[in-house]
């Protein structure tokens, strides 16, 4: 009773802090609930998105940051796209978490905590994210808080890690990264910046493979730029607001000094950190002022930054594509799956058709491939509530699943790390918990370019998947 009437207690200046941190006004909140309509994570949640934005509202700060919701939040953008007064909910997600932190508040969901200080802390230690000391961290400290769920580790974790192992996409080591950014721009260059993202060096590695061998037949040059680090990711975005800014602008002037203005990234959490950082960095000046103490030489002068999609569709164009490829892939059924920040917000990604975009489905025409409309092709698979609540990961990607099969795809087709691991890495598990059969492989959008290019399988990284595509790759004409 006592907690209740504590989290009954009114702050007047609530709404306020909110507003002076993240620049967003709660109370053009009309409670449409289209925020909570939308969000495929709701029905975890104790405050549903429309409700925490009332309890703002009411000045309820104990209830809202002593709630899981802010905790659960998959920041899938689904809620800062749709809201009809354009008030940028992830964000205050954000500032929420942020605010308990310093406040001392400890999180109502503490796995998802750990995943964020034990993110920050291989960041902080090697440049770039840890996987494998990640998931050890969060292990050991789930154990220490007799929270860790061993049949989980043993059946599935253990395995999972093993098998990736052996493929080669996980390392026992970390690598490192420490962006040194010096203070002068040499010649430029011609050629694309390429940002992999730090999952693109481990869990993803098919996707980087695939990518590099497809822009070598395409004859465009990728500069992967020298000592990148991580952008930070969730983690970074969920704790501190200005290393959130600070490291992906420290990787942009790195690339800038490098001689090269147009970055193309695969990995969506990445190209929308950059999005972001720069975004933040032109329209705040104590924020570039601060950040100029840091960076020498801070500038955005005609810096493109982009998604490896848009990049091949955009700027490369599908006639070029179309012209390397040599066995088109008939015969062949897919889904293409976006996944949620590839196009959201829109006022971010600058994508205007974000809610059911068709890019891929272009591209996959002009491969041969056939690609079915469905449902699913914006919707959440779980991002990285994969490493810290997976039962809700395994509930948002089986939907996901069930979905591409129902509508008759043989295939999901992806751009994702993130989506490719809970959608691929994660479907065995999916199947024995929800007792169905789905045997659907997942492509990255470049290894069907390659094939269509006439690529070999290996080359591509096709052997690393573990839903096995062999079945479905014998049947398009042409491959082999």
């Amino acid at each position: 009773m006592e907690k209740v009437r504590e989290q009954a207690i009114l702050n007047a200046g609530f709404a306020e802090a909110i507003k002076s941190e993240t620049g967003e006004n709660v109370f053009l909140c009309y409670q449409c609930q289209k925020c909570s309509s939308g969000c495929p994570v709701a029905a975890h949640f104790d405050l549903a998105p429309n409700q925490l934005m009332r309890a703002i509202q009411l000045g309820q700060k104990e209830m809202v940051l002593n709630s899981k919701t802010i905790w659960l939040c998959a920041m899938c953008e689904t809620c800062a796209t749709r809201c009809p007064h354009d008030i940028n909910i992830t964000k205050i997600m954000d500032a929420l978490k942020i605010m308990a932190q310093k406040e001392g508040i400890k999180s109502k969901v503490p796995a998802v905590s750990f995943f964020y200080e034990a993110g920050m802390r291989g960041i902080k230690w090697f440049g770039r994210m840890y996987e494998a000391g990640l998931m050890g961290e969060i292990y050991l400290r789930q154990m220490m808080s007799g929270q860790l769920n061993y049949q989980q580790v043993w059946k599935n974790d253990m395995p999972l890690a093993i098998k990736m192992f052996k493929a080669g996409k996980l390392k026992i080591l970390p690598t490192f990264g420490k962006p040194k950014v010096k203070g002068r721009v040499a010649e430029k260059k011609d050629g694309i910046a390429y940002f992999p993202g730090c999952s693109l060096h481990g869990t993803s590695k098919e996707y980087d493979l695939s990518t590099r061998a497809v822009f070598r037949v395409l004859g465009i040059s990728l500069h992967e730029p020298k000592g990148w680090g991580c952008c930070g990711t969730t983690p970074a975005h969920s704790t501190d607001h200005f290393l959130s800014t600070l490291l992906p602008m420290k990787n942009i002037v790195l690339i800038q000094e490098e001689g090269l203005n147009h970055i193309t990234t695969p990995c969506p959490s990445c190209f929308l950190r950059m999005r972001v950082a720069a975004k933040d960095t032109r329209e705040n000046q104590s924020l570039r002022e601060r950040l100029a103490q840091e960076i020498p030489n801070l500038s955005l002068n005609g810096i493109k930054i982009d998604h490896l999609l848009s990049t091949v569709t955009e700027k490369i164009g599908y006639s070029r594509i179309a012209s390397k490829v040599v066995q088109p892939l008939k015969g062949f059924k897919v889904v293409c799956y976006y996944g949620c920040i590839i196009t959201r917000p829109p006022k971010i990604t600058e994508v205007k058709d974000y809610e059911y975009p068709t890019g891929m489905e272009k591209l996959m025409e002009v491969l041969g491939v056939t690609a079915l409309n469905w449902s699913y092709k914006t919707r959440c698979c779980g991002v990285s509530l994969g490493i810290s609540q997976l039962p809700v990961a395994l509930e948002l990607s089986r939907k996901i699943l069930k979905n591409a099969k129902g509508v008759g795809a043989e295939a999901i087709v992806v751009a994702c790390p993130l989506c490719h691991v809970n959608l691929d890495a994660r479907q065995k598990q999916i199947e024995e918990e929800f007792k169905e059969s789905f045997n659907i492989p997942i492509f990255y959008f470049t290894q069907l370019m390659g094939l269509a290019f006439g690529l070999k399988v290996e080359a591509l990284g096709l052997d690393k998947h573990f839903v096995d595509p062999t079945a479905i790759l014998k049947k398009i004409e042409g491959v082999s």
